[in-house]
């Protein structure tokens, strides 16, 4: 048998295992950078599918603009997010072709009245790992008449 003071010696030498014990310190660290990652991955797929939506709702307004409720019912119809925290605003407003803008009830001193619809998706969606509540949005915006 050694003496104690070799054993350490030759422990401090010996290279076996060193691998083993990088790797079980990187893991847990790298996967939590990777459960973050997949966080956002989520957020940025809903934003896609929040724009989508809202393009989905511009597109029936263009057949439809007269009520902004089934506007905003196509919306909420066209995606598969919660709709218990999905908030979904159809507004109007109208502008000169100089691009000032006026009410729609008023008329333009030079020009026609464009008038446009703004529809807007607001998402409260919650992280699976990141602790807090990310807000994200769509809109698209189209001219109706």
């Amino acid at each position: 048998m050694k003496p104690p003071i070799q054993m350490m010696h030759d422990f401090k030498k010996s290279t076996q295992g060193a691998a083993a014990i990088e790797f079980a310190l990187l893991v847990p660290i790298m996967g939590v950078m990777l459960l973050g990652l997949l966080d956002y991955a989520i957020a940025a797929v809903h934003t896609m599918e929040l724009e989508s939506a809202t393009r989905s709702g511009a597109q029936y307004a263009m057949l439809d603009s007269s009520n902004t409720a089934l506007v905003a019912t196509t919306v909420e119809n066209s995606t598969l997010l919660d709709p218990t925290k999905l908030t979904v605003t159809v507004s109007e407003f109208c502008e000169c072709s100089d691009g000032s803008t006026i009410s729609c009830a008023t008329s333009c001193g030079v020009g026609s009245v464009r008038k446009f619809m703004k529809i807007s998706a607001d998402y409260a969606y919650t992280p699976l790992f990141i602790p807090g509540i990310m807000n994200l949005s769509g809109e698209s915006t189209i001219r109706t008449q």
